[in-house]
């Protein structure tokens, strides 16, 4: 278990910061997805939920919902394709260069949907709901590509249910409260290069690379709860100024590995701690694992002003609490398998962007954006290849009566390269990984409003 669960929890570390990544390579820092509709994307997620009659607000502001007109629900498509390309050098623990391709890891679509709802009770008190994934990753590598020990497929992803309420205190201000209930699910394969273990730990001269074996995880945390709040304030007939905040959602992960692969790499796993005690032990037939996976806190300030009846300009600043997520922990049968160290630090998001009406039916959408990566140089993991990124959107919206209207939304993320620099722990075979990864994302989406 020791060897297993090392990567496994670089694995799993991976899993859940590259799932971090998912939204680096696919958007926001680390694993975070906006949770905005396709005209929310178009405009750089600038404006947060203030635009008029955006159902979104459930999740994003439940405050803002408080000046809706009547019921209404949206359903959104988004179609997420980042890209992350490795360019530089790859070697085994004696220096040799690790055989296999090199793919794009991040080169295919991954869909996923946003739905929400608002309900006005009466001209104080709505009520809303949402269905949303504000993280999320999804990478393939093929288990011989030559960065395997790094990391073959990830896989990340958070679905948040939440209901929400909002009060109107007065005209220009009002209240909104929400909770929200999150289901996580990962899985990440990684290669062990068992031989080069044998070596980097006890100088046993087994030729690497010759004894590979695959581990895989899986892992899932059914439910876990945590709440949402926020204020909007309109000074004058034409500014609206808000303020929301998500609670960090505190989590277990638990599941299980498995090993494939080298007869002999196994074997030498699992007899690993007769040479040194302090090592866990590996089951070659594989065992039970569980992580400690928290969602960070973040907030946003939003603001929107009216200049025209046909132009609207708003401008968001969203900030993460990503320095809660330090080190990610395995761990089996109550025995610390592996602790990997990420020193995420705080991030900040910038972005400006507005619509401008071309008449009754046709709304066009654009914004700009940058958004920061909460990962360091230092420490960058390359199954996390996250950094900053400058954001541009634009997309068009039609009415195609009073209660049905549709969006469409494109986001592209130029994304700087990405250094990563790291020898692997002995365990997991001591390779070395160094050169960089070239990043972008494409996001696509599809947006249906009916009113009632």
């Amino acid at each position: 278990m020791t060897l297993r669960p090392m990567v496994r929890h670089g694995s799993l570390a991976v899993a859940l910061l590259t799932a971090l990544t998912l939204p680096v390579i696919a958007h926001a820092g680390a694993f975070q997805l906006p949770t905005d509709n396709a005209a929310g994307w178009a405009r750089a997620d600038a404006g947060g939920s203030l635009f008029p009659d955006d159902p979104t607000a459930a999740y994003n502001n439940p405050a803002a919902m408080a000046f809706f007109t009547g019921p209404m629900f949206q359903l959104t498509g988004i179609q997420i394709r980042p890209s992350a390309v490795f360019h530089g050098q790859t070697e085994d623990v004696d220096g040799n260069p690790t055989t296999g391709g090199n793919p794009n890891g991040f080169g295919k679509f991954v869909p996923f949907p946003n739905f929400a709802w608002a309900l006005p009770v009466n001209d104080r008190l709505t009520l809303g709901g949402a269905l949303t994934v504000p993280f999320g990753l999804e990478s393939q590598y093929n288990s011989s590509w030559r960065g395997r020990y790094f990391g073959t497929e990830t896989y990340l992803e958070t679905a948040n249910l939440s209901f929400s309420a909002s009060f109107k205190v007065n005209d220009q201000f009002s209240l909104g409260l929400g909770v929200l209930g999150q289901y996580t699910k990962a899985s990440l394969d990684t290669v062990a290069d068992a031989y080069g273990a044998a070596q980097a730990l006890f100088g046993i001269p087994l030729p690497p690379q010759q004894a590979d074996v695959q581990l895989n995880v899986n892992a899932r945390r059914k439910f876990s709860f945590g709440y949402l709040g926020g204020l909007v304030y309109k000074p004058t007939d034409r500014d609206t100024f808000g303020m929301s905040y998500h609670s960090r959602i505190d989590q277990t992960l638990s599941g299980s590995y498995n090993l494939y692969g080298s007869a002999a790499g196994k074997q030498l796993l699992a007899e690993a701690p007769l040479l040194d005690p302090a090592l866990p032990s590996i089951n070659p037939n594989g065992g039970p694992v569980s992580a400690v996976f928290d969602t960070p806190a973040f907030a946003s300030t939003d603001w929107l002003h009216v200049f025209t009846d046909r132009l609207s300009i708003a401008g968001t600043i969203k900030w993460t609490q990503w320095s809660s997520f330090q080190d990610l922990v395995l761990t089996s049968k109550g025995q610390t398998i592996f602790a990997l160290p990420e020193h995420f630090k705080n991030s900040m998001m910038y972005a400006v962007g507005g619509d401008y009406k071309l008449n009754d039916a046709w709304t066009l959408h654009a914004g700009v954006g940058f958004d920061e990566t909460p990962t360091n140089a230092t420490d960058r993991d390359p199954r996390v290849p996250d950094a900053d990124r400058k954001l541009l959107g634009f997309g068009v919206g039609y009415k195609v009566s009073e209660k049905l209207s549709f969006d469409v939304g494109y986001q592209h993320e130029f994304v700087n390269n990405a250094q990563v620099h790291m020898t692997n722990q002995p365990i997991l075979g001591a390779s070395s990984i160094n050169g960089y990864f070239v990043d972008t994302g494409d996001i696509l989406s599809l947006t249906g409003t009916y009113r009632f």
